[in-house]
């Protein structure tokens, strides 16, 4: 049975063969062409385009556009004749001590911008220390006992609080620092306690035991480091707070030690009784297992300056007594850490009643 895809092809294939018998007669093809063109008109004119005619893409008539010239600014070297200085040569030094100095002046000077800025002191650099020079103007903390004799001598309470403030920049830096009195009475004095270091220090015979511990610890007395005045007819040695214990606690530093020494050398043939007695200001102590209060804290601390001096045999253990104040006894407000720096501190009292 024929299905409609094989009609279909043998409908194609009749259809090929008829047109490959026809014939295409030309002339007959071209006069039926004329007669309906007549019939229908046809337009005769028809516009050719020619492509363009060229040896080149590039058009002739191209010419180049006008450009003006723009000059560089050339910078040349300009040479002479004329000899020229040498540049000085730049030195650059790596010693850690000078950057180090530098450093410390400038902490000196920020701790002292208030009197600086009063005229009373003097911060400056001389050799490998730090200079606090004490103006005469300022000078007028040195008061005169009621003969006018120098002996009589006691420091004012502007006097101690520049001393104190001195004392706390030197836990501060690694220069050492020394104080520089430019009135003519101190200058004398620290002279002759200086001249007299080197050797035993021995004073003339006239002088009494104030003036023997002055002259010994003359440069710690410079240096804000120590005060010895006359009170109730008994010497008073204060040790200014110099980071001398352990924050919170009654162990000595090491750096301390040098300055006890001292001040037991100095105090060892005195004779009498000797009171100690530590201040502290008010913090309260935190986290401490061994204190429970400043008044622990500053009895501890005196008991060890004590044992140190014993210890040393620079005092005898039969004439030396401890106390602790604790802040009940403050030479400053609290309420700044320069007050507070100034209530922490060690007294040494002598009673040559005793």
């Amino acid at each position: 049975m024929a299905t409609f895809a094989d009609m279909a092809t043998l409908l194609m294939a009749f259809f090929v063969l008829i047109l490959s018998f026809a014939e295409m007669n030309v002339p007959k093809y071209k006069e039926v062409s004329g007669s309906m063109n007549d019939a229908f008109g046809v337009q005769r004119k028809v516009p050719v385009v020619e492509p363009p005619m060229s040896d080149s893409v590039i058009a002739k008539q191209f010419s180049q556009a006008k450009v003006e010239t723009t000059p560089l600014n050339t910078i040349q070297e300009q040479t002479t004749d004329v000899p020229q200085p040498e540049d000085p040569e730049l030195r650059v030094t790596t010693s850690p001590s000078d950057s180090d100095l530098s450093s410390d002046l400038e902490k000196v000077q920020a701790a002292l911008k208030d009197e600086i800025a009063r005229g009373d002191v003097e911060v400056v650099r001389q050799d490998d220390k730090i200079s606090v020079v004490v103006n005469s103007a300022s000078a007028e903390g040195l008061e005169s006992g009621q003969d006018g004799d120098s002996s009589g001598r006691t420091l004012s309470q502007d006097t101690i609080s520049l001393y104190a403030k001195v004392a706390e920049a030197q836990t501060s830096v690694v220069t050492e620092i020394q104080v520089v009195d430019k009135s003519p009475a101190q200058d004398t004095q620290v002279a002759d306690a200086s001249s007299s270091i080197p050797q035993e220090p021995q004073v003339e015979a006239g002088n009494n035991e104030l003036e023997q511990i002055r002259a010994r610890l003359a440069p710690e007395i410079s240096q804000a480091l120590v005060n010895v005045e006359m009170e109730d007819n008994q010497i008073k040695i204060t040790l200014a707070d110099q980071g001398s214990f352990v924050s919170g606690s009654a162990d000595l530093r090491v750096q301390f030690l040098g300055l006890l020494d001292r001040v037991g050398q100095s105090i060892s043939d005195a004779g009498g009784s000797v009171t100690i007695s530590g201040h502290t200001d008010s913090i309260p102590i935190a986290f401490s297992m061994r204190f429970n209060s400043n008044w622990d804290l500053s009895a501890a601390r005196s008991a060890s300056v004590a044992d140190y001096l014993v210890t040393q045999d620079y005092l005898s253990t039969g004439s030396v007594a401890v106390q602790g104040f604790a802040d009940t006894v403050p030479l400053a407000p609290n309420d700044t850490a320069d007050g507070r720096a100034r209530n922490r501190r060690i007294e040494i009292m002598i009673d040559k009643r005793g």
